[in-house]
């Protein structure tokens, strides 16, 4: 608002620093005032340049800043000015990632105390459940775990509110209040179903932990699958794994058709469809899994200096190319149509089975759904 006043409260923070010297200077956001310098369209000399500019003086000016440490945190490494991060400035990078499973045990074991748990509560088994949370997020979880054990008048936290605190912190909380018709709750719950056979009969894929039909924010129902803690923690994902990835999508759908007719399909699949056609065409146009169009990366992606260096795609490529990027993308969905039209088909019983247990429990966990499988004759899906 007043112009020069954020480079004078950095002069004044960095006088006050020398003034109390040894001591540690904390910067939390830093992107707030660090994010890259414009290109000097639309003019260059804005609050925050001046207040960088200022930063970045006072860390490696001509004077020695000598018994000041300056550390400082961020989100978003990625949209920092480079002068930030050059040799006398912020020269050492650590990355605080999210935590894997031996750290989400520590953490749920700090988060834990002061609170009354019951015998039945694993803390280990709750860390293998939470793959991708953040010390927040299990903070978070504990927390929704207890509000829901006051409001059902106990006086300790059992599993049973642990596991809805994470369907809650995961998929928003349950709605209790829509009612469901019948047709309703059969379409429901075959969709589901088709999900979860599809993905537990899939090779190399994510074991199914839950499946519900119960309503959760804008979804009617859900199938939750455990991530594996490897693929987690490398990001690096198979070509097979992607392809099964898609098929176990499309399940839902399929199942809708199978069951109801194609006539009776829904709009329930709208964020599978969208999924599986994003899948397919990364793996044509960053993984380089097309054997048509080969190991290439096609389009460039670039930083946009208006909006943070978010990311926009700027075509590298002929018309021709771009039709048979469209044509791979739609075979890739075809053959992942086909394999889990095949699964649902050859296991309709185990289908019909499942759906069943869903409309008469809502929520079917993995012991269940083993049992089931274990008690049937599976087929399993061909490998893709």
């Amino acid at each position: 608002m007043f112009v020069g006043v954020g480079a004078s409260r950095v002069r004044d923070l960095f006088e006050q620093a020398k003034a109390n010297a040894p001591c540690i200077v904390f910067i939390d956001e830093i992107d707030a005032v660090g994010r890259q310098r414009g290109a000097g369209l639309g003019g260059g000399n804005d609050e925050r340049e001046q207040t960088l500019n200022q930063l970045l003086t006072e860390m490696d000016g001509f004077e020695g800043n000598t018994g000041i440490i300056i550390i400082a945190a961020t989100n978003r490494p990625d949209v920092l000015d480079s002068a930030l991060m050059r040799p006398g400035r912020f020269d050492r990078q650590v990355v605080v990632d999210r935590p894997d499973y031996a750290g989400r045990l520590e953490i749920l074991n700090v988060h834990s105390r002061g609170k009354t748990l019951s015998k039945d509560v694993d803390l280990e088994k709750i860390a293998r459940r939470t793959p991708g949370f953040t010390g927040a997020d299990l903070s978070n979880l504990l927390n929704e775990a207890a509000i829901l054990a006051a409001r059902r008048n106990l006086t300790e936290i059992s599993m049973d509110e642990v596991n809805d605190a994470i369907d809650r912190v995961l998929a928003g909380p349950e709605k209790k209040d829509r009612v469901m018709s019948e047709k309703r709750k059969f379409l429901v719950a075959f969709h589901e179903a088709g999900h979860a056979l599809v993905g537990a009969l899939m090779p190399d894929y994510d074991p199914v932990q839950k499946v519900s039909i119960i309503p959760r924010g804008r979804a009617g129902g859900l199938t939750w699958f455990m991530p594996s803690e490897e693929r987690m923690d490398s990001g690096l994902f198979s070509r097979s794994y992607l392809q099964n990835q898609m098929a176990v999508a499309l399940g839902g759908r399929l199942a809708e058709e199978i069951i109801f007719g194609e006539e009776e399909v829904t709009t329930g699949a709208s964020n599978d469809l969208q999924q599986v056609t994003r899948v397919a065409r990364q793996m044509i146009t960053r993984y380089g899994m097309s054997d048509r169009l080969g190991p290439v990366a096609l389009g460039r992606q670039q930083g946009n200096i208006f909006l943070g260096r978010d990311i926009m795609s700027e075509r590298d490529f002929s018309e021709e190319t771009a039709a048979a990027i469209d044509e791979e993308v739609r075979r890739l969905v075809d053959e992942a149509y086909r394999r889990a039209k095949q699964v649902l088909v050859e296991n309709r019983a185990i289908l019909d089975k499942l759906a069943e247990m869903l409309v008469d429990k809502e929520t079917v966990d993995s012991e269940e759904l083993q049992d089931l499988l274990a008690n049937s004759d599976v087929k399993m899906a061909a490998i893709a």
